[in-house]
This record gives C-alpha cells, structure tokens and sequence, in this order.
C-alpha cells in the first residue's frame, strides 16, 4: 500500500514540521507525560490551514507524520 506522504512530499514535509513542533510544545503534553494528541491536532490544523479541498490529504499526511513521530519515541 503506498503512503500517501509519496504523493505529496513537499506537503508531507510541512505537515510533518508543524507535527514536530506541536508535540515539542509543553501545553501539549499531559500531566503524565503523555502527548495530548487533540492539542497537537489543532495546532497543527492552525499551522498548516490547509484548504477545504485538501483537508482529507492533510488528515492522512498528519497521521502518517504522527505515527512516525511515535515510532521514534519507542
């Protein structure tokens, strides 16, 4: 199955960005040290804007992003 970050990299790589530094962000982690990944959502949405006809690529850019980020933190 391909990734959809293949079809859009330069995308991916904004997304992933906004990703990064949402989950660096202090008021997105929980008390238990956890990441608060509807936080990290919203900011990220906020970053990145994206428009009304790219909403569903962003959403599976941002997972992708997400998914990775918790892969480097196991």
């Amino acid at each position: 199955m391909s990734r959809s970050s293949s079809f859009a990299p330069d995308f991916y790589r904004v997304v992933e960005a906004a990703v990064k530094q949402a989950v660096a962000n202090p008021e997105n982690i929980n008390a238990d040290g956890s990441i608060n990944w509807n936080f990290v959502d919203s900011d990220c949405f906020m970053d990145v804007n994206p428009t009304e006809r790219c909403t569903a690529l962003y959403y599976e850019l941002w997972e992708e992003a997400c998914d990775a980020i918790e892969m480097e933190t196991v």
